[in-house]
């Protein structure tokens, strides 16, 4: 999509790591206890092309977005110095906000970036999105695989506001693979992950990027 070979960068390797150090989130009201994260929120500036990683805040979605874990204050643990230098992570970054820049005519954004690692055991499910069918609200949403080890499922849907039909249907499955979508035209879902048989474990690593 962008034309970048993230996996030839020399920082990819460090990269990918980063999931092997995320945290277990602790505000799942279904009890959940199969998803690690790190959230981290960053600003971008069409002048210099700047991007500036924000304070460390807690996350707070509204009810009607987020029916499941809404409503509250979360406070997940930040993204660390390492990840946000990242060359890999940067490059993504100043490149969505780059185009996305473009294709709105803006000079700057605000971004949420979340490292997720949902995993799956096999007598536990992992959910993607464990709070159904929603929208975000943000402007833009980009799901970019880093790894999808022993599981099956996790498959994406969008599904059109206005018409409430599907209009895209597709599994990322490959490292630097990446979904993007307008999250203020589209819901989206992701089917659950299930253990390969024959597998102790797996799980399904993703960088999830918000504009707005």
């Amino acid at each position: 999509l962008l034309d970048i070979d993230f996996l030839s960068m020399p920082d990819w390797s460090e990269f990918k790591n980063f999931w092997n150090n995320l945290e277990i989130d602790k505000y799942m009201n279904d009890g959940g206890s199969y998803r690690y994260r790190r959230f981290g929120k960053f600003k971008w500036f069409a002048d210099g092309n700047k991007l500036e990683q924000q304070p460390h805040v807690p996350y707070y979605q509204p009810l009607y977005f987020n029916p499941l874990n809404g409503g509250m204050n979360r406070y997940f643990a930040p993204v660390t110095e390492n990840m946000a230098n990242n060359q890999v992570f940067r490059t993504l970054l100043l490149e969505l906000a780059n185009n996305y820049g473009e294709i709105e005519d803006v000079q700057t954004w605000k971004i949420n970036t979340y490292f997720n690692r949902i995993l799956a055991r096999p007598n536990m499910q992992g959910l993607p999105v464990p709070e159904g069918k929603h929208r975000d609200g943000v402007k833009f949403s980009c799901l970019f695989m880093t790894d999808k080890i022993n599981v099956s499922g996790g498959e994406t849907t969008l599904i059109d506001i206005m018409h409430q039909k599907p209009i895209f249907n597709g599994t990322l499955e490959k490292q630097n693979q990446m979904l993007i979508f307008r999250d203020d035209t589209v819901f989206h879902d992701t089917t659950p992950i299930e253990v390969i048989s024959g597998c102790n474990y797996g799980y399904r690593d993703l960088l999830v990027i918000e504009f707005h």
